[in-house]
């Protein structure tokens, strides 16, 4: 039995059926996705959808948070602290050109609570209001990071300053990235009959005119940096099962670290290690 409130708002007040829609999705894909993880299902899961401005005045915000947030816990001197937020208001200008490529995101809000933010328009670009294996794909991917933040509740992973928190930036996004993708294929698998790919959507002129400005893609992981890190997940739940590899979230010593995630079986010794010492 589900317990779980899915809200699914439109501030857009323009996409009642794609709000409509995500919802059910939700709905139906949450048992599996929870028996596929293993992972705990929070008693809210939010997906909010914005205007493209929306979306980047939210993305920006975000980034606020996680800074004040550093702030508050790390011991910061001020040029650290003035570094930081020269290079936000230096890369401003990166949410104006990665949004129509960026499906969603899922982050902290105001509330402190985790929830999903989508521009329509955004998937309109990528092709996704089309595809509704896609559809899926991206719902599912986003639900798994909701349940990662229920299950590493007070780890905190969103950081300007990793090093301090004893924590990889590679290994962050290796780990919850990789285990998003692999459970997503895992998923659209079992309830679609094939895992899903959302870079095969048709995409529009805007996608494309934005997927080919220079440097763009360096500012996430490629195709080929998602595929290992989902094959580095898969590995470890063939070896270690779902349980071990879900303590990762609330003990973030155990993330990969950067040479880990080219090397898994080097990681999973270190986590067998670790939790047989605690």
């Amino acid at each position: 039995m589900i317990d779980t409130r899915f809200t699914v708002l439109d501030d857009t007040q323009r996409h009642p059926d794609l709000a409509k829609g995500i919802s059910l999705i939700l709905r139906q894909v949450a048992p599996t996705v929870n028996e596929i993880t293993g992972l705990p299902l929070p008693a809210e899961v939010r997906f909010r959808l914005l205007t493209p401005r929306g979306w980047r005045e939210e993305s920006r915000a975000g980034q606020q948070r996680i800074l004040a947030r550093d702030i508050a816990d790390l011991e910061l001197t001020a040029q650290e602290i003035s570094g930081i937020q020269g290079a936000l208001k230096l890369t401003g200008f990166v949410p104006l050109l990665v949004w129509p490529l960026v499906l969603a995101s899922t982050l902290e809000a105001a509330d402190g609570l985790h929830e999903t933010v989508i521009a329509p328009r955004a998937l309109h670009h990528g092709g996704l209001l089309k595809d509704e294996a896609a559809l899926h794909q991206l719902v599912i991917h986003e639900l798994v990071h909701a349940m990662q933040a229920e299950a590493g509740a007070g780890a905190v992973s969103a950081t300007f300053f990793p090093q301090q928190r004893g924590i990889s930036a590679m290994g962050v996004t290796a780990a919850f990235e990789g285990h998003a993708a692999w459970a997503d294929q895992q998923a659209t698998t079992r309830l679609l009959g094939a895992p899903a790919d959302h870079r095969a959507a048709p995409k529009s002129w805007r996608y494309r005119l934005h997927n080919a400005l220079p440097g763009i893609r360096r500012l996430g992981p490629s195709p080929t940096a998602y595929e290992q890190r989902s094959r580095l997940i898969a590995q470890a739940v063939a070896e270690l099962g779902t349980t071990l590899v879900n303590q990762i979230w609330k003990n973030l010593t155990l993330l990969p670290a950067e040479e880990e995630i080219t090397d898994p079986a080097a990681w999973i010794y270190r986590i067998e290690r670790g939790l047989a010492r605690a």
